[in-house]
C-alpha cells in the first residue's frame, strides 16, 4: 500500500515473544484533533500544507477550551462521586464553559446521541459480569 499522510499506528507487545506487534493503522485523524481546530489550530491541514511544501501561518491557540468525551468522564465522574472523592456538585460545575466533545456535533448529531446507549449497555454489562463473579453471600449448614 503506497499511503502519505497522517495515521495513528496502534501497537501491543506480544507476550510470547516480547516484540511489539502492529494492530491497527489508522489513516483518519483522530478525535482529539478537534480541540486544536477549535482553539485555532488547524492541526490536519497545517500537516497536509508542511508536506506540500505550502507555507504553514503562525498560529497561537486560545487557552481556555476543553476537550471531552461524554461517556467516558461520566463513568469516571460516577466512579469517583461513589467513592466520595468528587462531589456530584463539583462534577455538575465542571460541565460548564467551553469545551469541545469528542462525538456530539450539531452538524452530526447521531454518533453523539448513540454513545449514550451504547455506554448505558456497557455499563450495563460491567455491573452484571461483577455481579457474576463477586462471591455470593450463601448462608451454609
Amino acid at each position: 500500500m503506497r499511503f502519505t499522510g497522517l495515521v495513528e499506528v496502534e501497537f501491543k507487545r506480544d507476550p510470547r515473544d516480547g516484540q511489539f506487534k502492529v494492530l491497527d493503522v489508522n489513516p483518519r485523524v483522530w478525535g482529539w484533533h478537534t480541540l486544536a481546530r477549535r482553539v485555532g489550530i488547524d492541526f490536519p491541514l497545517f500537516a497536509w500544507l508542511l508536506f506540500n511544501g505550502a507555507p504553514v501561518p503562525e498560529r497561537r491557540g486560545r487557552a481556555g477550551e476543553r476537550w471531552m468525551h461524554f461517556s467516558a468522564d461520566l463513568r469516571l465522574a460516577v466512579s469517583e462521586v461513589l467513592a466520595g472523592s468528587f462531589s456530584l456538585r463539583a462534577y455538575i460545575r465542571s460541565l460548564s464553559g467551553p469545551r469541545e466533545s469528542a462525538i456530539f456535533a450539531w452538524d452530526d448529531p447521531l454518533p453523539g446521541l448513540l454513545d449514550l446507549p451504547l455506554f448505558a449497555c456497557t455499563a450495563g454489562r460491567r455491573l452484571l459480569l461483577s455481579r457474576r463473579l463477586s462471591p455470593s453471600k450463601r448462608l451454609t449448614a
